[in-house]
């Protein structure tokens, strides 16, 4: 068994677990949209290995393009996860498009250059493009999806920043003819497939816990203030609060729950502010 191919059943172990774990949590979780966007970028990502694995049993032109599209349509589906994550517009006409351009690349390799090295510095661009504005995306989400050491946004940027340095090397490389050097890169980038999904779906998952915990320690919050004994006038109704200053009620509630007051009149207070008003 070659080097190549234990690394790419590596990938597919990891790729498969982090999959299901992202399934779990989606299932789990209300299905939100963005996390549904990240699930199905790591079981299409998981599939691409899967084929990158089997390429020796398949045709020519399906193992040089089919594993390699579909790692774009992954990624792809990591933008579209980062933009709603970040609240933001999808893109899908630009993402969509980068996708098609790069089939079209491939197939122009596939024809004319087969054993072209300029055919890795195409792939590096295209994944670098979508790292880098997934990147950018999640940089205008909540804090913990880029401010933690480990968040998914800093994941996105090493990520971008490695298929930058390999689309450099790999220009040096076809440009010097340096046919084992750039074997050398292709399985360095191999490796670091692993090591970018590991670092991205535990990032999200570690992050939507997190916003998960804030939300429950508000409610938490929210219950220990609103339970227990609430002094109130018993003319102006104004409460008293632990500081021992008056309030109305309604500022009290404001500055330590989420609940906004709306102001009417109940058919009692209507009865006698028409009846006052008719005297």
């Amino acid at each position: 068994m070659s080097q190549e191919t234990v690394t790419y059943l590596t990938n597919i172990v990891i790729a498969a677990i982090l999959a299901c774990l992202i399934t779990q949590y989606w299932l789990r979780q209300g299905r939100s949209e963005p996390m549904r966007y990240w699930m199905l970028s790591a079981w299409v990502l998981a599939v691409a290995d899967v084929l990158f694995a089997a390429r020796p049993e398949l045709s020519r032109w399906i193992a040089r393009i089919l594993p390699t599209v579909l790692v774009t349509v992954g990624h792809a589906g990591l933008f579209f996860g980062a933009r709603k994550t970040a609240r933001l517009d999808l893109c899908e006409k630009r993402a969509i498009g980068m996708v098609l351009l790069h089939a079209l690349g491939l197939i122009y390799f596939c024809v004319f250059e087969t054993h072209s090295d300029w055919r890795k510095v195409f792939n590096g661009a295209i994944w670098a493009g979508y790292a880098l504005g997934s990147c950018w995306s999640l940089r205008t989400a909540q804090p913990v999806f880029w401010k933690p050491l480990f968040a998914p946004a800093n994941a996105f940027l090493l990520h971008g920043i490695f298929h930058c340095l390999r689309l450099g090397l790999g220009t040096l490389f076809a440009l010097r003819n340096w046919t084992e050097a750039s074997g050398w890169l292709q399985l360095i980038g191999d490796l670091e497939v692993s090591f970018f999904m590991v670092a991205l779906f535990v990032g999200i998952l570690v992050a939507n816990l997190q916003l998960r915990n804030e939300e429950l320690s508000s409610a938490v919050s929210e219950v220990r203030t609103l339970t227990g004994l609430l002094p109130i006038c018993a003319w102006c109704k104004k409460v008293r609060d632990d500081d021992g200053y008056w309030q109305r009620v309604e500022d009290y509630f404001a500055t330590r729950s989420r609940i906004t007051f709306t102001h009417g009149i109940c058919a009692d207070c209507f009865e006698k502010q028409l009846s006052a008003r008719q005297r």
